[in-house]
């Protein structure tokens, strides 16, 4: 009796470490007031937005973590939940629709839904959440192939397209001059640096294939919040397509400029603790995730 009351204590012993380590790995910002939140804050807070974005870093175990905290605080105030992704292409909708209803295995899924190699660690949780809920799930991004034809191809793409291609991507196409362009153009200069080739033309054409994976999501996200207006859409997506609210956000506004938004991003830096807040940060998102600067390349 001893021995198990001192294992269940054991056991308590390292949830409880185990949830500490957590905690002092990431801190959530409220842009608003500055103030360190909680995942149950965040809800809170975006009770009334009908499209939140969750930008993540693809490859950080921490903020997939939270991701799927933060669907199941949504769930818990609000059952009628879309679950976005950029990491499933329009074109396996039917799949992901079928493995919902139970209509399909897991295994015929995954040969047919084309998911991303870190698919069992980072977004099979929050596909199960939503398969568990009967929660609809929108495979939100163009399909790759027809992404690579405009990188090959630019903007004259479209007529490589079959007509079911055409479906699966946006009817309109947004190539603003704009910000988002500036820093996806600085981008593309900094992995220049990193020995990656490019000239001028090859960048326009990667920011029109870009463009044309947010104005797919953007199209993708309204398409499914018209046919249940009182829903809400939880949209997961790296965080570049949505930084600063712009990328896919602003793209949805466009389409829809009352509709009302809101933005959680991941920010890496030297010491969480050592964070000092500026009121900038809420022209990047509604809620910043601090991060520890991983001490290996990423």
């Amino acid at each position: 009796m001893e021995t198990s009351m001192r294992m269940i204590i054991i056991s308590l012993l390292l949830l409880l470490c185990t949830s500490l380590l957590m905690a002092s790995d990431y801190r959530i910002i409220d842009t608003k007031t500055g103030k360190t939140a909680t995942v149950s804050d965040m809800a809170k807070a975006m009770k009334k937005s009908a499209v939140i974005y969750f930008g993540e870093f693809h490859d950080n175990s921490i903020v997939h973590a939270l991701e799927l905290d933060f669907l199941k605080a949504m769930f818990e105030q609000n059952p009628r939940l879309i679950v976005s992704f950029e990491m499933f292409e329009r074109d396996t909708q039917s799949y992901i629709d079928m493995y919902i209803k139970g209509e399909m295995t897991e295994v015929d899924f995954l040969l047919n839904s084309r998911p991303w190699g870190n698919y069992q660690t980072d977004y099979k949780p929050l596909l199960d959440f939503a398969k568990t809920n009967s929660l609809t799930v929108i495979a939100a991004n163009v399909p790759r192939p027809i992404a690579g034809k405009v990188v090959r191809s630019g903007a004259n793409f479209r007529d490589q397209l079959s007509e079911r291609e055409q479906s699966y991507a946006a009817v309109k196409l947004n190539t603003w001059d704009d910000e988002y362009k500036e820093k996806f153009m600085q981008t593309m200069e900094s992995t220049k640096m990193h020995g990656m080739p490019g000239d001028a033309n090859l960048y326009e054409n990667m920011y029109l294939a870009q463009c044309l994976k947010d104005d797919t999501m953007a199209e993708s996200i309204l398409m499914y919040l018209g046919k249940d207006p009182k829903s809400k859409v939880i949209h997961f997506n790296g965080d570049f397509h949505s930084n600063g609210y712009l990328g896919t956000v602003q793209r949805v506004q466009n389409r829809q400029p009352k509709l009302r938004q809101a933005v959680i991003s991941p920010i890496y830096v030297q010491d969480i603790d050592e964070f000092v807040f500026s009121k900038d940060y809420a022209k990047q998102a509604n809620f910043i995730i601090l991060l520890n600067e991983p001490t290996t390349e990423r």
